[in-house]
C-alpha cells in the first residue's frame, strides 16, 4: 500500500480515537447515529507523532462496510454534553478559528455565485443543498461518493428535499411513475426530445431561514417549495444570465421549476439525466444551494444579504480575509456547542501552520511538507475528507465548436486563436489551411484571420481533426505531457505523500484515473523525454519559445508542483513558460465567457479514489459544448462531447455497448490530449487538540461540519 494511504489511515484513528459525541438534532434523520457511544477523548501525548514525521499504524480495516460506518457516524454525530444557549458555557463564549487558503466573498444568491466562492456558504455552513452524502464505504473502510452507475445513491440522502419521482414517457404511449432513485429505464422511452419526463419533489418541513441584521440573527421564515424553485431557476434552470458554477447542470438537466404547495414541487426535465438532482444539488461536490425567495422579493436581490438555513448565520465577511458567523441554537439538524466561528485566509501555508503554532488559530490547512513537523509539536492531522487532489492540466482556447449542437447558428469563441503565438490551440477548419500563422496581425483575433463558422465535427468536408495546424498543435500538447516526470515530481516535491497520475484531465485527454476499472494502460502518459523532444520537432516550435502557464491559487492546486512540472518543460524541451500564480477567482470570468486560451492547471481530474470502485460505466459529460447558459468551461468545446453525453445517457450504465462508446471516446481523447494529469496528494487539516475535542470532518469537496466540532 503506497505511503500516503497508510499515513491518512493512522491519522483518521488519531482523530477518531480523540472524537468526543455531538448530537445530531434531526431526529428524523434516519442515519443519524445519535446512540452509538462517545470514543474517550485521548491525552495530547498520544496524538504527537514521538518527534517522528510518521503516525502510529492503524490497525487493519475490517471486513465490512458496517464496522466503518459506524465509527465515523459515532465520531460525528454522537450524543455530547449539554451546553448552554448560546452554544457555550454560560460564563464564557467559546469561538472556534480555522485558517484556510481561501475564504472567497459573499454571494447570497444564485445566479450571482461564482466557484469556488459559493462553494464556502454551503460547506461553511451557512446555506444548505437539496440532497446529501449517503454514509456509504466500502469492503475495506473507505468512503465512497459519486453520481451514476453503483455509486448513484451515495449522494442522494434527502437534505432539504425529502423525496422525488418521475412521470416519464413509456415506451408505446402514456407515462410510468417511477422513483427517483432505483429507476428503470426499460419501460421508458426518451426518444423524443421535448417529453423527458417531470420530476416531482418534496421538502423538508420546519426549516427556518434566519438572517443577520444589525449584529442579530433574524428568523425570516419557514423555508418551502417557492424557495427551492427560486433557487434552482436562478443558478441556470430558468436564467441564462448567470455566473453559478453549475449553470451548465441547472440548464441542461431542467427546465422551469415550480412549487405547487407549500412542500411539492414540479420540474419538466430538458435532457432527462437519471442522476441529475445528485450532480445538480448534493453536499458531495459542487452544488446549488437554496436561498430565500422571500429575502430576494423584499430586499430586490438576495446577494448582500447574509441569510441561510444552515447550523451559522453569517454577521461579517470581509472578501479574502475573514468571515464571522454566530451558532445557531435551532438548527433542524445540528446546532453548533459552541459560540462562534471565525475563518481566516492566509495564502501561504507556512503563515497558515505558524497561526497553529502560535494559537491564532484551531484548525489550519496545512501544506504536506509541514506535517511531519507539527506531527512532532503534538498536532494532529483530520483527515476525514478523504481528500486526494490531483493536479491537472488544460490546454485552453480549443474551442472548436462553430455552431450550437441543438440550436445551430454561428460560433466564434474570443479564446479561439489559432495562431503561432498559442501553438497548443488547433483549428480544425478545412478552409483555413492556408493561412500564414505567424503573421503579427492575426496573433490575438479570434479565428486567427479566417471566419468560417456555423458546422461542427460532424461536417467532414469543412472540418477535420487533420488539419496541419490540428497536427501541430496536438505534437506540441504530446511534447508537454511526455515531458514530466511525474514520479519525480511525487518523490520529491510531495516527500513521497503523492504519487502520479498517467491518466487525462476530467474532461479530456483520458478521464479516468489509471486505477479505474475501465483504464487500459494504451492511455498512460508516461516520462519520455526522447519520445517529447520528437513531438516538439514536430510541432514547428522553436527552442526557447515562451508562453503563460496559469497556475491557479484558492482552488487546491499546488505551486510546487507547478514550479516543479515548468523546470522539466525548461530541462527537457528547452522552452521557456512563465507562472501566473494568481487568484482562480480572477480568472473564472475568462472560463464563463469562453476567453481563457492558455494551458493552466486546476485540481479537477480523477484521483487514486477511482480504484475502489468496482465497475465502470455512467454517462460522459462535462459540458465541453456551447450551452446557452454559459457555465464552467476549462477552455475547451467540441460539439462530440455533446455527442458523447446524448449517446451515453440512455444506455444502460456498465453494459457493454456502454463501456465500448466510453472506450472509443477516451481513444479519442487520448490522441488528442488536451488534458493531462501530473501528480496527487492528500489534503490534510492540522487541529490544535488542546483545543478541539472533535471534529466531524466529513469525505466531501470541501473543508466542512464544522457545526460537528466540540471544543475541549
Amino acid at each position: 500500500m503506497l505511503k500516503s494511504t497508510w499515513k491518512l489511515i493512522a491519522v483518521t484513528m488519531i482523530a477518531s480515537v480523540a472524537m468526543v459525541a455531538l448530537a445530531a438534532c434531526g431526529s428524523d434523520d434516519s442515519s443519524s447515529a445519535a446512540s452509538a457511544p462517545a470514543a474517550p477523548a485521548a491525552p495530547k501525548a498520544a496524538a504527537a507523532a514521538s518527534g517522528s514525521s510518521s503516525a502510529p499504524s492503524a490497525p487493519a480495516a475490517p471486513a465490512s462496510a458496517a464496522a466503518p460506518a459506524a465509527a465515523a457516524a459515532a465520531a460525528s454525530a454522537a450524543a455530547a454534553p449539554a451546553v448552554a444557549a448560546s452554544g457555550g458555557a454560560a460564563d464564557e463564549a467559546v469561538t472556534i478559528t480555522a485558517v484556510l487558503d481561501n475564504v472567497g466573498a459573499a454571494q447570497f444568491r444564485m445566479s450571482k455565485g461564482i466557484w469556488p466562492d459559493v462553494m464556502f456558504h454551503g460547506y461553511f455552513g451557512f446555506l444548505e443543498p437539496m440532497l446529501s452524502w449517503n454514509e456509504t464505504y466500502d469492503e475495506d473502510g473507505n468512503p465512497l461518493r459519486g453520481v451514476g452507475g453503483a455509486l448513484a445513491d451515495t449522494c442522494a440522502k434527502p437534505h432539504l428535499v425529502m423525496s422525488w419521482e418521475w412521470d416519464l414517457p413509456a415506451k408505446g404511449g402514456g407515462t410510468v411513475t417511477q422513483p427517483g432513485l432505483g429507476l428503470d429505464l426499460s419501460a421508458v422511452d426518451l426518444s423524443d426530445p421535448d417529453n423527458q419526463g417531470v420530476m416531482r419533489w418534496t421538502v423538508r418541513e420546519g426549516v427556518d431561514f434566519y438572517k443577520s441584521q444589525n449584529g442579530e440573527l433574524i428568523r425570516v421564515g419557514e423555508m418551502t417549495a417557492k424557495d427551492v424553485a427560486w433557487s434552482a431557476n436562478d443558478a441556470g434552470s430558468d436564467n441564462t444570465d448567470t455566473a453559478n458554477s453549475n449553470s451548465s447542470q441547472a440548464y441542461e438537466y431542467y427546465k422551469r421549476w415550480e412549487a405547487v404547495s407549500d412542500y411539492v414541487g414540479e420540474t419538466p426535465a430538458r435532457a432527462f439525466t437519471a442522476d441529475g438532482l445528485q450532480d445538480f444539488s448534493s453536499e458531495c461536490w459542487d452544488a446549488v444551494f437554496v436561498t430565500s425567495k422571500q429575502i430576494q422579493d423584499d430586499y430586490g436581490d438576495s446577494f448582500g444579504i447574509y441569510h441561510g438555513t444552515g447550523p451559522f448565520v453569517v454577521h461579517d465577511w470581509k472578501p479574502s480575509e475573514r468571515i464571522e458567523a454566530e451558532s445557531r441554537v435551532d438548527h433542524w439538524k445540528n446546532s453548533p456547542a459552541f459560540d462562534k466561528m471565525v475563518y481566516l485566509q492566509a495564502n501561504e501555508a507556512q503563515q497558515r501552520s505558524a497561526m497553529l503554532q502560535t494559537g491564532l488559530a484551531d484548525i489550519g490547512q496545512s501544506s504536506i511538507q509541514d506535517v511531519g513537523k507539527l506531527e512532532s509539536e503534538g498536532f494532529v492531522f483530520n483527515a476525514g475528507m478523504d481528500a486526494i487532489i490531483g493536479n491537472f492540466m488544460y490546454f485552453a482556447g480549443n474551442f472548436w465548436s462553430y455552431t450550437d449542437p441543438v440550436e445551430g447558428g454561428n460560433i466564434i469563441r474570443d479564446g479561439f486563436l489559432p495562431s503561432d503565438k498559442y501553438p497548443w490551440i488547433g483549428d480544425p477548419r478545412v478552409e483555413c489551411e492556408g493561412i500564414d500563422r505567424s503573421d503579427p496581425a492575426i496573433q490575438d483575433t479570434p479565428g486567427a484571420g479566417c471566419t468560417a463558422t456555423g458546422f461542427d465535427y460532424s461536417d467532414t468536408e469543412r472540418f477535420s481533426y487533420e488539419t496541419t495546424s490540428m497536427e501541430n498543435a496536438r505534437n506540441f500538447r504530446k511534447a508537454l505531457a511526455l515531458s514530466i516526470d511525474r514520479q519525480l515530481i511525487a518523490d520529491s516535491v510531495t516527500g513521497g505523500w503523492g504519487s502520479p497520475i498517467y491518466g487525462g484531465g476530467s474532461s479530456w485527454g483520458v478521464p479516468i484515473h489509471q486505477l479505474h476499472p475501465e483504464y487500459k494502460a494504451k492511455w498512460d502518459v508516461a516520462f519520455d523525454p526522447d519520445l517529447a523532444a520528437e513531438h516538439l520537432a514536430l510541432s514547428g516550435v522553436p527552442e526557447g519559445f515562451e508562453f503563460e502557464f496559469f497556475c491557479s491559487q484558492g482552488n487546491g492546486t499546488s505551486l510546487e508542483v507547478c514550479e516543479a512540472v515548468t523546470g522539466q518543460w525548461r530541462e527537457n524541451l528547452g522552452i521557456n513558460p512563465t507562472i501566473d500564480s494568481s487568484q482562480y477567482s480572477s480568472r473564472r470570468p475568462t472560463m464563463l465567457g469562453r476567453q481563457i486560451h492558455v494551458p493552466w492547471m486546476t485540481k479537477w481530474g480523477p484521483t487514486s479514489k477511482q480504484g475502489r470502485l468496482s465497475s465502470g460505466g455512467g454517462t460522459l459529460g462535462g459540458g465541453l459544448w456551447p450551452l446557452p447558459s454559459g457555465g464552467y468551461n476549462a477552455g475547451i468545446e467540441d460539439n462530440r462531447n455533446w455527442q458523447g453525453r446524448e449517446d451515453t445517457r440512455v444506455q444502460e450504465k456498465g453494459s457493454a455497448e456502454n463501456l465500448a462508446t466510453r472506450a472509443a471516446q477516451f481513444d479519442f481523447q487520448f490522441h488528442q490530449q488536451l488534458g493531462v494529469g501530473t501528480v496527487e496528494v492528500p489534503l490534510l487539516y492540522g487541529v490544535n487538540p488542546d483545543t478541539i475535542g472533535s471534529w466531524g470532518l466529513r469525505p466531501i469537496e470541501v473543508v466542512n461540519s464544522f457545526d460537528t466540532i466540540v471544543p475541549k
